[in-house]
């Protein structure tokens, strides 16, 4: 992890892997730190692998869910009901509901679970070219790279963050410039 208390970048291969029934999640952040996922928490940032057949996904009472599709094609199934997901698309579902998958190929989504009196303050799927992105200093914003050396600045520091990397940052309203194009999820958290 590099970074100082206001943010910190997770490289893919620090990224801790656990298999699920599906396939193989990465957990890209929990917090607060040092939770796990069989501990209370407050949010958790991961993506996953879905490998072609049917999975039912693990329940999270008392917590929300979002799920964008980053690869593959998805039927999604919430208490009963068929969601199609394409890549970037994506949903919001109960963290309780029963949930299954049915896959035709391998797929990878992108998971944010939290608990249910936490705010999302922003969510954003970024396509095209970004720059200046003011953060607020009461929130968690996490960036997450889908494209190979994103040259990015955070306080004057030049940082490069490799595909799948992932960057948090808190406080002190500081400003992100980009330097490329590609995709970025931009997710505020407001705890």
């Amino acid at each position: 992890m590099e970074g100082t208390m206001d943010y910190k970048i997770v490289r893919k291969e620090n990224q801790k892997e656990r298999l699920w029934t599906g396939g193989v999640s990465k957990e890209l952040y929990i917090y607060p730190d040092g939770s796990t996922i069989n501990s209370p928490f407050n949010f958790r940032v991961s993506t996953a692998s879905i490998n072609p057949g049917e999975y039912n996904f693990t329940s999270f009472k008392g917590y929300k869910r979002l799920l964008i599709l980053l690869s593959g094609n998805v039927k999604l199934e919430v208490d009963g009901r068929d969601y199609y997901l394409k890549p970037l698309s994506h949903i919001f579902f109960s963290g309780d509901s029963h949930t299954s998958s049915l896959a035709d190929e391998k797929s990878i989504d992108f998971n944010l679970i939290f608990k249910e009196n936490i705010n999302l303050l922003d969510f954003k799927i970024i396509e095209t070219e970004f720059s200046g992105k003011e953060l607020s200093s009461k929130a968690i914003n996490i960036f997450y790279n889908l494209e190979e050396n994103r040259h990015i600045r955070v306080n004057h520091n030049e940082y490069t963050l490799g595909k799948e990397d992932t960057l948090i940052a808190c406080g002190n309203n500081f400003n992100i410039e980009d330097h490329g194009k590609g995709i970025i999820l931009s997710l505020d958290i407001k705890i």
